[in-house]
């Protein structure tokens, strides 16, 4: 007997318990929790509601908050639906003594930096002393080598007599002015390059047109609609062909000749080729 009375309950036995101490109907819970009356039976029955579990464990939230259930023993309840009790577990105290197995093998990495760093000074320092070292005597050999070559060819100016320069005889003068005399220009021939004809095309819009200008070689030099009042220059390869979405209210000129456009229906799209065959 004592067994079944302090056995936990689960949160739906645990609302109905609250709802019917409060003398309150299934119908009036889901008014206030805007439910139907069918899905308060189902949470009161560990139930779920809904396409997913999250939903069920809003609504038993929702409908706890209304019956003023405490948090911590609905959470209890919700824990008996899902079989996990909740524990405590604690964080595991640090000891002295692992605090100080880490100050020792902080103390030894720093030593060790330390010796590192006093013996790259020691090195240093002797590389400098035997660099200072030996620099007066590779000086004073490379001096010594240098008057060793300058001796021989300061005794052979002083021994041997300067030689007398010599005169051109008659043809070697003549020979030597043929050679100085600049040599004849050569024409180059003129290169002349040859540039394509392009046409100029200029349109002007006195309102809103779509115009596509396609020229002979197939670029697409317009294409969209164009605001009154804007002056288009194009330049390609004629013939144009030229597609106008309203062809009254735009003047051309091909090659600065004004084209007729009376000929084309006002407020029809309209495609003709400038300048036209014969």
């Amino acid at each position: 007997m004592t067994d079944e009375l302090t056995k936990p309950i689960s949160a739906g036995q645990l609302l109905r318990q609250k709802r019917e101490q409060r003398n309150l109907s299934v119908q009036q819970v889901a008014l206030q929790l805007n439910l139907k009356p069918a899905q308060v039976e189902q949470l009161e029955q560990d139930q779920p509601v809904g396409a997913f579990e999250t939903y069920s464990r809003g609504y038993v939230r929702a409908y706890g908050r209304l019956l003023k259930i405490s948090a911590a023993e609905l959470a209890a309840a919700l824990a008996v639906n899902t079989g996990n009790v909740p524990t405590t577990a604690k964080q595991p105290m640090r000891t002295f003594s692992n605090r100080t197995a880490k100050q020792a093998t902080e103390s030894r990495f720093m030593w060790l930096t330390y010796g590192i760093i006093i013996l790259l000074v020691i090195l240093l320092f002797i590389w400098w002393w035997q660099t200072d070292k030996l620099s007066p005597a590779a000086e004073q050999n490379e001096t010594v080598s240098e008057s060793q070559q300058i001796a021989p060819i300061v005794a052979k100016a002083i021994t041997e007599p300067e030689p007398e320069p010599l005169e051109p005889t008659p043809e070697q003068l003549s020979v030597l002015l043929e050679q100085l005399e600049p040599e004849a220009s050569i024409e180059q021939p003129e290169v002349t390059t040859l540039v394509p004809e392009r046409d100029q095309l200029e349109l002007r819009f006195s309102e809103n047109c779509w115009v596509d200008v396609v020229d002979a070689e197939g670029n697409r030099l317009a294409f969209g609609t164009k605001q009154a009042g804007y002056i288009m220059q194009l330049t390609g390869k004629s013939p144009f062909v030229v597609t106008l979405g309203n062809p009254s209210v735009v003047k051309v000129n091909f090659n600065k000749q004004a084209i007729d456009m009376s000929a084309l229906a006002a407020g029809r799209v309209a495609k003709l080729t400038i300048p036209e065959s014969d």
